[in-house]
């Protein structure tokens, strides 16, 4: 039984894996291996292997033990697998800094990370025509052989993705996005969206020297906003020094390195964060966090997220806060029972749009599938009216139709989606709404969640509030 015409070949199962990856071989039920084996049945068992098409990867010590097993499956070839490859990468040819964290909750709190190389606090800019990113392309990994012997090619990974803002273009070689003109590059890791947004600088304050400043980019102030005067920019509005009754008004982050003062008419408002030691008498909103290193007094403030401050001995107090998810403070209130308010939770208009985009969604859909299936018919109908008495003109407008409404719902879709993936976080952090106070709470406090509302009558140490169950609930802070 030395010779492969000899073996018993039909005492054998031999499959292949649908993904061509593996072979496995076992004896018959009720057939017997023969006994005893000779010299050469490995080199038989190859050979019988090829015959069945797996030529590539066969395992001796399979082999082997298929040699010696009953009627259970052996593993007797494996193949390569194709390689991962390298998905394409963003390679920052500037330093690069991720905004502030969370004010020591351990929490992601970041939407964008700013890309700025920063002296003692202040925004750097770029010169024109500077190198900021260079787009890597991806790295197919090497094909794989299956057991059969064939070429099983590596799949292509995904390449990087980046869309060019204002103030950023490609290269000539289109690998790499320079600034057009000097400014403050700024890159949305959620939109994956880069802009250079012009800096404006301001070395003392913002008074009768100076006048009212609007900028269509970023501002950097060294002394102090004073009474009466307004700072508008589409950027960042840094002030080394205080807000004292002045208007100050950011496209992205407003950082004061004092105070904020608001006086009669003083106000801060900015479309990213807001960050100050404190604010007294102040009218203050941001759109994503308001971080205040000691108190908020006899103000109003408003959150698009969290409300924060940061102090072990943080007051809030005789103060309107409104927060989409948190208001964390040391103190809130006074043992004077001043009136103070907290509210957190999503705005109902903005849980109203939710809903109204979700069942928008859902009709575009259904429109969608109905459309789809009415151009197959068109297309079918242009098929068969082709012959001379078909008429192939007027289906050929009906298609025509149903494709042009096609098209508008596949727009719609998107501008919806679009919409849906930026309230997706707004609609998140509603879900988390709470009011946290690591110190004391005192009497005269009242607590809004949602459309639920809370008094607190009595004095109260380290708490949390929050809805569970239809009701504003508290717990202890550990």
């Amino acid at each position: 039984m030395e010779n492969r015409a000899d073996w018993p070949w039909h005492h054998l199962d031999v499959e292949i894996a649908a993904d061509r990856m593996t072979a496995r071989a076992r004896w018959k039920p009720g057939m017997t291996r023969p006994d005893p084996l000779p010299p050469n049945a490995v080199e038989l068992m190859e050979q019988f292997l090829s015959v069945k098409g797996v030529v590539y990867g066969i395992r001796k010590e399979g082999v082997a033990e298929l040699l010696h097993a009953g009627d259970e499956w052996v593993v007797v070839a494996k193949g390569t697998p194709p390689g991962k490859g390298e998905p394409g990468r963003l390679e920052w040819l500037i330093s690069r800094k991720e905004q502030a964290g969370d004010g020591g909750t351990g929490a992601d709190q970041s939407d964008a990370i700013r890309i700025d190389l920063r002296e003692r606090g202040g925004i750097e800019s770029v010169s024109a025509g500077t190198p900021i990113v260079r787009l890597i392309p991806p790295v197919p990994g090497e094909d794989g052989i299956a057991v059969t012997g064939e070429r099983v090619p590596a799949p292509l990974p995904p390449p990087a993705k980046l869309h060019l803002g204002r103030n950023a273009v490609w290269s000539e070689d289109g690998s790499t996005v320079v600034a057009r003109t000097a400014g403050h590059p700024v890159y949305d890791a959620r939109r994956k969206r880069l802009d250079v947004s012009p800096v404006y600088r301001i070395k003392g304050d913002v008074d009768y020297a100076v006048g009212h400043v609007r900028f269509e980019g970023s501002i950097h102030i060294g002394g102090t906003v004073k009474a009466g005067f307004r700072v508008s920019a589409t950027g960042d509005v840094v002030v080394e020094g205080a807000v004292d009754g002045g208007l100050v008004d950011g496209g992205a982050d407003v950082k004061v390195g004092a105070g904020i003062y608001g006086g009669t008419q003083g106000e801060v408002k900015a479309a990213g964060s807001v960050s100050a030691k404190f604010i007294q008498q102040g009218r203050v909103s941001a759109g994503l966090d308001l971080v205040v290193s000691r108190s908020i007094l006899q103000s109003r403030v408003v959150a698009g997220r969290d409300i924060i401050v940061q102090s072990p001995s943080g007051v809030i107090a005789g103060s309107t806060c409104t927060a989409t998810r948190w208001v964390k403070t040391a103190v809130l209130g006074s043992a004077m029972a001043t009136p103070t308010t907290v509210q957190v939770g999503l705005p109902q208009s903005t849980r109203d749009r939710w809903r109204h985009l979700q069942e928008r969604l859902r009709e575009l859909e259904i429109r969608k599938s109905k459309l789809a299936l009415a151009l197959q018919i068109a297309e079918r109908r242009i098929r068969q009216d082709a012959g001379p008495l078909g008429m192939p003109a007027v289906n050929g407008r009906v298609k025509d139709q149903v494709q042009a409404q096609l098209t508008a719902v596949d727009e719609e879709l998107d501008l919806v989606r679009r919409e849906m993936d930026a309230l997706s976080q707004d609609v998140e952090n509603f879900r988390e709404a709470a009011v946290w106070v690591v110190g004391q709470v005192y009497p005269g406090v009242k607590i809004t969640i949602g459309n639920l509302t809370y008094v607190v009558h009595d004095e109260m140490k380290r708490i949390k509030f929050f809805v569970d169950g239809g009701e504003i609930r508290t717990a202890p802070i550990p």
